[in-house]
């Protein structure tokens, strides 16, 4: 474990190993599934056979070391001004253009255009499940990246206030991950586990991705 939370000797190929053996599809942890009044998933309410196409989307989750050796992951968060989703967390992505030559094309400009991440010093060493967004119908495809150094962001984009650098280890302690209450879009209150890190929260299609990714990786630790 300590490999992969640390800048260990051989930490990126160990992420990279991950990605490769992980089952697919990976298991969603169930804690991060918002809920309604009524206790159910809400994502389960919706038939996506009545939906149109969904609309591609790629996110990147870019691992790197900080200055005190410890692998992160960088969200950024909304100015919370925003006419829409204001002060909410996320990984820096976005719409897949007609422009983008693929989804990883446009993870990489997302990122750079979001957090100033230079595509040039990324690693693309595997991919998660896909993730659709009923609300939006987006089908989100997750891109995990390493970084040898740790880079030097800045919020570019007019919609980031800031960037929070969440540590690897921040998953996997149960001091972190806890039940919160959120409105929907739709008026009602709901419950779902969230990631709770350096005065942010984070849950959602976001929680759920880096469940994931915690997953892969518990997987390699547990064999290691």
């Amino acid at each position: 474990m300590e490999r992969i939370l640390r800048a260990g000797d051989g930490w990126a190929d160990g992420v990279a190993d991950a990605l490769r053996r992980a089952p697919r599809p990976i298991p969603l942890d169930e804690r991060l599934l918002p809920r309604g009044p009524d206790g159910e998933a809400t994502r389960r309410r919706y038939d996506r056979a009545t939906f149109p196409p969904a609309r591609p989307a790629a996110t990147l989750l870019a691992i790197y070391p900080d200055d005190h050796g410890r692998l992160v992951i960088p969200l950024t968060v909304r100015h919370a001004d925003m006419r829409d989703h204001a002060g909410e967390v996320s990984l820096p992505g976005g719409t897949v253009d007609a422009s983008d030559a693929s989804a990883e094309a446009a993870a990489l400009r997302e990122a750079w255009e979001e957090i100033g991440l230079e595509p040039d010093v990324v690693r693309i060493v595997g991919v998660l499940d896909d993730v659709w967004i009923p609300v939006s119908n987006f089908e989100l495809r997750p891109f995990v990246g390493t970084v040898a150094a740790r880079p030097a962001l800045v919020p570019h984009d007019a919609e980031v206030a800031s960037i929070v650098e969440l540590p690897l280890a921040a998953l996997f302690d149960p001091d972190v991950l806890g039940n919160e209450e959120f409105m929907s879009r739709r008026g009602f209150t709901v419950s779902a586990g969230a990631y709770r890190y350096g005065g942010v929260r984070v849950w959602g299609a976001t929680a759920l991705t880096l469940g994931m990714l915690a997953h892969v990786l518990e997987g390699l630790t547990a064999e290691t």
